[in-house]
């Protein structure tokens, strides 16, 4: 525990009073958007989207009312991030760099680097600072120092669910929480990350709704996802882009009058993890498939996506933020997907709740 509050107080102290002395500039917050993934965004909704994320890989029981796997989970990651070099050893320290640190192998099943860059250090850095701006913008005291610790809570929650239910360690844990989250974390509170990731390379927060079952207590929908666009030389209206979670869909996007973006892409996504063993100590390797991608967003604020997966499992979720429906003073969201074995959910969301509602067969 110890090293956790030495590498907290080393990352936050230097913000604590940083929005005392510079000029007021919110790079990733939009307060004056108010529809769509913009609309959405707020401490809880952050929270539940980056802790229960693992529920999207088909390996954990979604149902939220008996974790009881909570308690190994918990035991699990303590003794990972206060013992690191214990475990380090036992799985290999070769081993440990090549997968989790050093991109040294392209194969799927050695690249566990590959999220730990893009969503740990350059999604959830993102996160760490527009969370900053958004409480700021709130008027909460200390914005910088409650965004670390609300990125802190979700980032060991989600290390937590996907450690429960089993006897063994996980190197996963001191990758993420003590090396790549903190490397976000830093990176996105120097002035070259904050104007990089926002004028450079712009990034976007476009995490799910999520909903929960009342029938079976299951959390559907919840995950976090992000998007980079890079406008192409010489182009007015098209931009590469690239959309990452457990998706991974690169394509093209078409600007319609400086405000609509319709973008459409090809990919992959991640249906399983598959727990292997080095040394008795648990490290996770993806199953994936094909993903085709629709999207269109407002101001950079997605409306609406629909994602279809496939052959492996086949699969297609729409997802239509609030702001693009709106029934007189009613402005839902709503999430609709089908999966094998005809299971169809259909879920319902408002702005001011951060957790919605699904019904469906199951």
């Amino acid at each position: 525990m110890k090293t956790v509050i030495i590498v907290l107080n080393l990352i936050l102290l230097p913000n604590l009073y940083a929005q005392d002395f510079q000029e007021k500039k919110y790079y990733f917050y939009k307060p004056e958007i108010n529809y769509g993934s913009e609309a959405i965004f707020n401490p809880f909704t952050l929270v539940i989207n980056g802790s229960f994320d693992i529920f999207r890989n088909g390996g954990h029981n979604k149902d939220i009312s008996n974790m009881g796997y909570f308690t190994s989970g918990t035991r699990h990651v303590l003794r990972a991030i206060t013992n690191p070099i214990e475990i380090i050893e036992k799985f290999g320290w070769k081993y440990f760099l090549s997968q989790e640190v050093f991109p040294m192998s392209l194969n799927a099943d050695l690249a566990q680097y590959f999220p730990n860059y893009a969503s740990h250090t350059i999604g959830n850095g993102m996160q760490y600072l527009k969370m900053a701006e958004w409480f700021d913008f709130h008027k909460v005291p200390y914005p910088y120092l409650f965004s670390g610790i609300t990125t802190t809570i979700y980032q060991f929650i989600n290390e937590v669910i996907e450690s429960g239910g089993t006897k063994s360690m996980r190197v996963d844990p001191i990758a993420d929480m003590l090396i790549f989250n903190p490397l976000g974390f830093l990176l996105f509170s120097t002035d070259f990350g904050k104007k990089f990731f926002s004028e450079t390379l712009p990034l976007y927060d476009w995490s799910l709704q999520p909903v929960y079952n009342f029938q079976n207590h299951f959390l559907e929908n919840a995950g976090q996802q992000f998007v980079v666009k890079y406008m192409i030389p010489r182009s007015k209206h098209y931009s590469a882009f690239f959309y990452w979670g457990i998706h991974g869909i690169l394509g093209i996007s078409y600007n319609y009058k400086k405000v609509h973006n319709f973008s459409l892409g090809i990919g992959r996504v991640v249906n399983k993890l598959k727990e292997r063993r080095r040394n008795d100590v648990i490290f996770l390797t993806p199953e994936l498939d094909g993903a085709i991608g629709f999207f269109y967003d407002k101001n950079h604020s997605l409306m609406t996506s629909i994602i279809l997966t496939g052959p492996r499992i086949y699969g297609a979720s729409m997802n239509i933020y609030p702001g693009y429906i709106r029934i007189g003073w009613f402005v839902p969201g709503i999430f609709i997907s089908l999966e094998e074995g005809n299971k169809l959910l259909f879920g319902l969301t408002v702005t001011l709740f951060p957790l919605g509602i699904v019904s469906g067969k199951y």
